[in-house]
């Protein structure tokens, strides 16, 4: 990036419907987004973006590939820089019907896709959401590498939701020459002080952008998230974002 304006939409969606929904919403979204602006460089989706079938961590090969396609396919067609959300993803080709594999858990992945439509690499959650009366690490399993990715737009830091409340990880980005930070995040309501303060600080201490695209939307569990998705300049200023409804900005 080094001083040039790149342009980034960040797409915030209720992503508790089913997978189709989800996407069409999406593509809604971003067709809608290239329309007011064809220059778009970098496209970042929210945490947990589409969700393994029957709500439940029951989950197969195919629905990884389907997913990754459909990113892939929206980057080749409006040749733009994708930060894929992330979905929960198992290293084995098959997870039992009870919902999940014993002696398995998945991680929950970010893939980043290059204009060409080309896997360019993925993250993994390092720190899982086990506080405030969740429990992510039952059904998840951390990574154990930063998420730095070479783009044509420079390089982007990635790390998602709960990670962003552990300052060492923006920090190791920055010193591995991070030039903008990406946060896939479902962030519980009524959280979105916090959200608002963690990523400026992100930003001011870094000297370095910061985009956050949290879920909206109520689930089933009475819990929900608040959307409140955000762009943030390097001064830690916001300078674009949308609030309580699904949208792009």
């Amino acid at each position: 990036m080094h001083g040039e304006i790149i342009t980034v939409c960040g797409i915030q969606l209720d992503c508790n419907g089913g997978n189709e929904s989800t996407l069409k919403n999406a593509e809604k979204y971003i067709a809608e987004a290239f329309k007011y602006n064809s220059d778009i460089d970098l496209i970042v989706l929210p945490e947990q973006f589409v969700k393994p079938q029957g709500g439940s961590l029951k989950y197969n090969k195919y629905n990884e590939s389907f997913f990754v396609n459909w990113l892939k396919s929206v980057a080749k067609n409006y040749k733009v820089n994708v930060i894929g959300g992330s979905f929960a993803r198992f290293s084995s080709d098959y997870v039992s019907d009870n919902g999940k594999n014993e002696a398995e858990k998945p991680t929950n992945i970010c893939y980043v896709i290059n204009r060409n439509g080309e896997i360019v690499g993925n993250y993994e959650k390092i720190h899982l959401f086990d506080a405030f009366n969740v429990k992510e690490s039952d059904e998840f399993s951390s990574g154990d590498r930063l998420g730095i990715f070479s783009l044509d737009i420079g390089k982007v830091g990635v790390w998602i939701c709960y990670d962003t409340r552990f300052p060492e990880i923006s920090r190791a980005l920055s010193l591995r020459g991070a030039d903008l930070f990406c946060v896939p995040a479902a962030f519980y309501k009524p959280n979105s002080d916090q959200w608002e303060i963690i990523l400026k600080s992100s930003s001011i201490m870094n000297v370095t952008p910061v985009v956050g695209v949290n879920q909206i939307g109520d689930r089933p569990d009475g819990k929900g998230f608040f959307g409140r998705s955000m762009a943030i300049d390097a001064k830690g200023i916001i300078i674009g974002g949308i609030s309580d409804k699904e949208g792009y900005f």
